[in-house]
C-alpha cells in the first residue's frame, strides 16, 4: 500500500549540496534511502546529480519543514558526509529536458552489482565542455512497504528471470518516483548525443524484459520543480537500490577512480570548531561549505607548542611568516632562528610601531649585534659557568670530551667567569698564555683554595709538551668558536644587548643561520648556544607572576640543527616552557631529520600539529597520529595544504583541512630597520678586534718558568 505526503501545501524548497562520505557503502545508502521510503507522513524528495565541464556534484531538496530531519538523516545514518546549503540560482539551467519511461514498471532493474552500474552512470556525465550541463532528476513523493510478489507475479507470464526481478521490486522499499534527464548544449545533436549517452548507461543495469523510454518533458519542470507532489504524477515505482543506482551515488571501493568525481585523496575534513577574534589564524578550511572558516589558535593555547612538518616547497616559511607577522602585529615577543631566508622575507613584514623593536643578530654582518653567553646578567658566575659547561657537554657528549677535558673546561669556565668583562675568547688564552692564565687564576685561587687551587697548581705543573697535549682535544673545539665570523659576534665583552631583552622587552629578535655561507657545523653551534641561553632566560621568568608572563613566541626553523644538542630533554623543555609563557614553532622536513628522542618529544609535547605534503613512509608515520586519514591523503596533498590538529581551549581537537593563508604583500623596508638595528645594537667587527688584542698584551706572572727549565717538572696531577 502506497503512503501519500501529508504536506500539499505550497511550501519553499530549500536545496542543499551533498558531498558523499568516501568510501561510501551500498548498506549505507540503502540504509538512509529505507528509513526515508517508511517516514508516513514526509514530503516529496528532489535528488539531481549534475555535471559541468568542472566535474559532478549531487543534490536534493525539500520542503523547508522537512529539511532539517531529511539533513539528520543522510548525516547520521551515513557518517562522514558532510551537507552545505545550496542557493537555487546555483543549478544551471537545462535548455533539453526528458522523461525516463519504464516498460514494466513492477520490474526492477538489474541491479546486482550497482557499483559498475553507477560507474558508467558517471562515465556518461563526463566529458562536457564550455558550459555544457547535464542532470539526472529523481523526484520521490510516494512511499512504498515490501509487501508479498504472489499478486505481482500472478499476473505475469514472462521468463524466471524476469520474475525474479518483480519479486525483488516488490519486498523492497521504495518510491514512486519521476526520473528526468536534462541537458544544455550548443547545438540540438550535441544535445541529443548527450542524451543518449546517459539513457544507454542506465540500460546497461536492464533487467531481461525490461527496456527504458524517453518521453518529452518540459525543461522548466527540471529547472523549476514543483514544491509538491502532483495529484497525477504518471510516476514509476523505485526501490531504494535503484535510486541508489538512478543518481549515481559513489558507492563502492573507493580507491578506484569515479569518472567525473574529485579524487578520494585528499580527504577534506571539517573543523570541528571556529576561529575566534584574536585568534592566531593559520588557514582556511578546504572541507566544502566551510570554505570561509578560519583555522587558527589562542595566544595560551599557542603555548601547547607547534609542529609543523614538511618537505622543501609545500609552504611551510610561508605558513610560520603569516604567524610571525600577526604576532609582530599585536605586538608580542618573536624569536627567530632559521638557516635560510625566513628572517629577509619577516624583514618585509614588520608593522611600522614595532620597526624599533627589531634586533637582527646575523653573524654576517659587517657591525653585528654580539651576543656574549658569559654576560652574568644578574647570575652568579658560578652559575654562567655552570650553564655554559652544560652546553658544551650536551654538545659534544661527555663521553667524547673525555674526563680530562671536562675537567679542564670547567674550572677554566670558572676562571673566565670570575673575570671582568668575560668572553668566550678568553678560554684559549687562559689555557695558553701563562701571564693571562694568571692573571685570571690567582684571585680564583686565593677564593677557593679547596677545589679552583689544587687544579690549577697542577695545571702550572705541566711541561709546555704535557699541557698542550692535555688541552689539544679542547682546544679543537673551542677554535670554531673564535674563528671569524663567529667571533666578532661572541667575543663582544660588552656587547649593547641581551637575550633577555628578547624575553622581557618585547623584542622581535632575528637570528639568520645561513649554513651555505657560514658552515653548517658553525651554524648550528651558534642556533643552539642561542637556545641555551634563551632557556636559561626562560627558566629566570620564575620570579615574575605567571598572569604576568607575556607570551614569547619561537621560532625555530630547521629545529632539529639545534635542538638535537639542546642540554635539556626537549620534553621536558617543551612541557615546564608552557608555565613559563613560552610558545615554540617547530618547523622540519621529514622525520629522519629527528632522532628518536626529539621525535617522541614533539609527537608528545606539540600538542599543535600542522603536516603538509609527504612522502613515503613520513606519510604513513602521520595517519598513525591521525585516525581517519590514510597515508595517501598526505602524500596527496597539494603545495601549501595542510592536515592540522589544534588546541581550543586546552583541548586537543580532530583532525581538519585547510590551506594556508597567502603570503602578505611587503609592508616594510629591510635596508631601514637593518640599519636602525645596526645603529642600536651593532658592533663594528675592527672595534671587536681591538678589545680582543688588548687581552694577549704580554703579562709576565711571577714564577714565570725560563725557557731552560721548560718541559723539567714532573708530572703531576691535582
Amino acid at each position: 500500500m502506497s503512503r501519500s505526503p501529508k504536506y500539499r501545501q505550497r511550501t519553499e524548497l530549500v536545496w542543499f549540496t551533498i558531498f558523499w562520505a568516501r568510501p561510501l557503502l551500498n548498506e549505507q545508502a540503502v540504509g538512509a534511502l529505507q528509513h526515508l521510503a517508511s517516514l508516513t507522513h514526509a514530503p516529496q524528495i528532489i535528488l539531481e546529480t549534475r555535471a559541468t565541464s568542472q566535474g559532478i556534484e549531487y543534490l536534493a531538496a525539500t520542503n523547508r519543514q522537512f529539511e532539517p530531519a531529511l539533513r539528520r538523516t543522510i548525516e547520521q545514518l551515513v557518517p562522514g558526509t558532510v551537507i552545505t546549503a545550496t542557493e537555487d540560482d546555483r543549478r544551471k539551467s537545462v535548455s533539453t529536458a526528458r522523461k525516463v519511461i519504464y516498460s514494466a514498471p513492477q520490474q526492477s532493474l538489474d541491479i546486482s552489482d550497482n557499483e559498475a552500474s553507477v560507474r558508467g552512470v558517471l562515465a556518461s556525465l563526463t566529458g562536457l565542455r564550455g558550459k555544457e550541463t547535464a542532470v539526472i532528476q529523481i523526484v520521490l513523493g510516494h512511499r512504498y512497504a515490501p509487501k508479498p510478489a504472489f499478486q505481482q507475479l500472478a499476473k505475469r507470464t514472462a521468463p524466471q528471470t524476469a520474475l525474479k526481478h518483480v519479486q525483488v521490486k516488490a519486498e523492497a522499499f521504495g518510491f514512486g518516483a519521476i526520473i528526468r534527464i536534462g541537458v544544455t548544449a550548443s547545438s540540438p545533436d550535441r544535445r541529443k548525443r548527450m542524451t543518449t549517452s546517459i539513457l544507454s548507461a542506465l540500460r546497461a543495469a536492464l533487467s531481461p524484459g525490461l527496456e527504458l523510454r524517453l518521453a518529452p518533458e518540459r525543461s522548466g519542470v527540471i529547472n523549476n520543480p514543483a514544491n509538491t507532489w502532483p495529484l497525477f504524477p504518471g510516476s514509476t515505482k523505485l526501490s531504494i537500490n535503484e535510486v541508489t543506482l538512478m543518481t549515481a551515488w559513489p558507492l563502492g571501493d573507493p580507491n578506484q577512480p569515479y569518472p567525473g568525481l574529485p579524487a578520494l585523496h585528499p580527504a577534506l575534513i571539517r573543523p570541528s570548531f571556529v576561529a575566534k577574534t584574536g585568534d592566531r589564524i593559520m588557514a582556511t578550511s578546504t572541507a566544502p561549505g566551510c570554505e570561509a572558516q578560519r583555522l587558527g589558535i589562542s595566544e595560551m593555547d599557542s603555548r601547547r607548542h607547534t609542529w609543523v612538518m614538511g618537505p622543501t616547497g609545500t609552504g611551510k616559511s610561508s605558513l610560520l611568516l603569516n604567524l610571525i607577522r600577526q604576532d609582530m602585529e599585536v605586538g608580542r615577543p618573536v624569536i627567530v632562528i632559521e638557516p635560510k631566508d625566513l628572517v629577509a622575507d619577516v624583514l618585509t613584514q614588520v608593522p611600522d610601531h614595532r620597526k624599533d623593536d627589531v634586533v637582527l643578530l646575523d653573524p654576517l654582518d659587517d657591525t653585528p649585534t654580539g651576543f656574549n653567553p658569559l654576560d652574568l646578567a644578574g647570575r652568579s658566575p658560578a652559575l654562567v659557568a655552570d650553564q655554559l659547561f652544560s652546553f658544551f657537554a650536551a654538545v659534544y657528549g661527555k663521553d667524547v670530551l673525555g674526563p680530562r677535558s671536562a675537567d679542564i673546561l670547567r674550572l677554566a669556565l670558572d676562571a673566565v667567569a670570575h673575570a671582568e668583562n668575560p668572553t668566550l675568547a678568553m678560554l684559549p688564552l687562559l689555557l695558553t698564555n701563562p701571564g693571562f692564565r694568571h692573571k685570571l687564576t690567582a684571585p680564583r685561587i686565593a677564593a677557593d683554595p679547596l677545589h679552583a687551587a689544587p687544579f690549577w697548581q697542577w695545571y702550572e705543573s705541566l711541561s709546555p709538551d704535557a699541557r698542550a697535549q692535555a688541552i689539544a682535544p679542547l682546544q679543537n673545539k673551542l677554535r670554531l668558536f673564535l674563528q671569524e665570523p663567529l667571533r666578532s659576534v661572541l667575543a663582544q665583552p660588552s656587547p649593547r644587548f641581551n637575550l633577555r631583552d628578547a624575553v622581557s622587552g618585547n623584542k622581535i629578535l632575528l637570528v639568520p643561520l645561513h649554513s651555505g655561507t657560514l658552515g653548517s657545523e658553525a651554524a648550528s653551534l651558534l642556533g643552539s648556544l642561542v637556545i641555551s641561553e634563551l632557556w636559561e632566560a626562560l627558566k629566570e621568568r620564575v620570579r615574575v607572576p605567571e598572569r604576568l608572563r607575556r607570551t614569547v613566541m619561537i621560532y625555530l626553523d630547521e629545529a632539529q640543527m639545534y635542538l638535537e644538542r639542546f642540554p635539556v630533554d626537549i620534553a621536558d623543555a617543551l612541557a615546564m616552557s608552557r608555565s613559563l609563557g613560552a610558545a615554540f614553532h617547530l618547523s622540519h622536513q621529514y622525520t629522519d631529520q629527528l632522532s628518536s628522542k626529539l621525535l617522541r618529544g614533539f609527537e608528545a609535547n606539540c600538542r599543535n600539529k600542522i603536516f603538509f605534503q609527504l612522502a613515503g613512509h613520513d606519510a604513513t608515520y602521520a595517519s598513525r597520529l591521525s585516525p581517519g586519514l590514510a597515508p595517501e591523503d598526505f602524500t596527496a596533498l597539494p603545495s601549501r595544504h595542510i592536515y592540522a590538529q589544534l588546541v581550543r581551549d586546552g583541548a586537543v581537537t580532530d583532525w581538519s583541512s585547510g590551506r594556508t593563508v597567502d603570503t602578505p604583500q611587503r609592508t616594510s623596508d629591510p635596508a631601514k630597520i637593518i640599519a636602525a638595528s645596526r645603529k642600536a645594537y651593532g658592533q663594528s667587527r675592527a672595534a671587536v678586534e681591538a678589545q680582543l688584542r688588548s687581552l694577549v698584551t704580554p703579562i709576565t706572572p711571577p714564577h714565570a718558568e725560563s725557557p731552560e727549565h721548560a718541559g723539567k717538572r714532573q708530572r703531576r696531577t691535582p
